[in-house]
């Protein structure tokens, strides 16, 4: 979320010139090409130490955000609980900014054996296993068949194991069809959350209208049904102004009434804050 924060900083300060090399040009050791990446949300390719630098030089300065009590913060610390106390298996669709994957990361630091990948286009089914393998600390074995079956001995040589596939909407079918055959390998012993946003609920749901192989085993797996979430309430953005310091009434509605997601519920309140600091 900071590193989105600061994306946005720096879009305004690059606003200011004519041209992005006269941009990198006014910053200390930042280059045209890492103000690319951060415009193109290539994130993983840049260090925290730099991003602290580019955050510092474009106005923006990193704090830490508190979790806030949101209807989807509560709903999904509750299904991944039960997922991973319970071996259950849930599919959840959600539109942008909601705090999915706030949510998953701050999970993620309180709880043990949590196994989470987010989901690429780039993804075929060797490197997807490859990146699961490599977050449970395992060397990949060589074929495609060893690496399933290495991946399901390390799963369940762990206690209580959740198993979370974050962006699912990324992967192509012959990536989605292997979870299927992941799950298959693991009842009763790990649970299972796939989350992405409504083109996955509609893809799985369509490849099941239309007989598509291995589409209805998916479906079966996460139990027929998707949990949907859409829209954050005026409760919730009150909820993550007062738990991120804003405290005033007027303040608090003017954010409610402008934002419609919690991505720009979060810039209106470092705005603030960056305001009441400088006054």
């Amino acid at each position: 979320e900071q590193k989105r924060q600061v994306r946005e900083a720096l879009l305004r300060y690059t606003a200011n010139f004519d041209t992005q090399a006269e941009a990198a040009a006014s910053l200390d050791a930042v280059s045209s090409s890492t103000i690319s990446l951060i415009r193109n949300n290539n994130w993983e390719l840049l260090s925290d130490r730099l991003w602290h630098h580019v955050a510092r030089q474009v106005g923006f300065y990193c704090r830490e955000w508190h979790a806030a009590d949101t209807s989807a913060h509560m709903l999904l610390r509750i299904l991944f609980s039960d997922a991973q106390h319970y071996a259950m298996s849930y599919a959840i669709a959600m539109s942008a900014g909601l705090g999915k994957s706030f949510t998953l990361a701050q999970y993620v630091k309180t709880n043990e054996n949590v196994i989470c990948i987010s989901g690429k286009d780039t993804h075929n089914r060797r490197t997807f296993l490859q990146t699961m393998l490599q977050s449970l600390g395992e060397a990949p074995a060589t074929s495609t068949k060893e690496m399933l079956q290495q991946l399901v001995a390390a799963i369940c040589a762990k206690d209580q194991p959740l198993v979370v596939i974050d962006d699912a909407q990324h992967l192509k079918d012959r990536v989605l069809l292997l979870l299927a055959l992941i799950a298959a390998e693991l009842p009763e012993k790990a649970g299972i959350v796939i989350m992405g946003d409504a083109t996955l609920r509609m893809r799985i749901i369509e490849g099941v209208r239309m007989k598509r192989a291995g589409f209805a085993e998916i479906y079966k797996i996460i139990g027929r049904r998707f949990i949907t979430l859409n829209s954050i309430s005026v409760a919730d953005t009150e909820a993550v102004c007062r738990a991120n310091g804003v405290h005033d009434e007027d303040v608090i509605a003017c954010i409610a009434a402008d934002c419609n997601n919690l991505h720009a519920v979060t810039s209106h309140i470092v705005q603030h804050l960056d305001r009441s600091i400088a006054a």
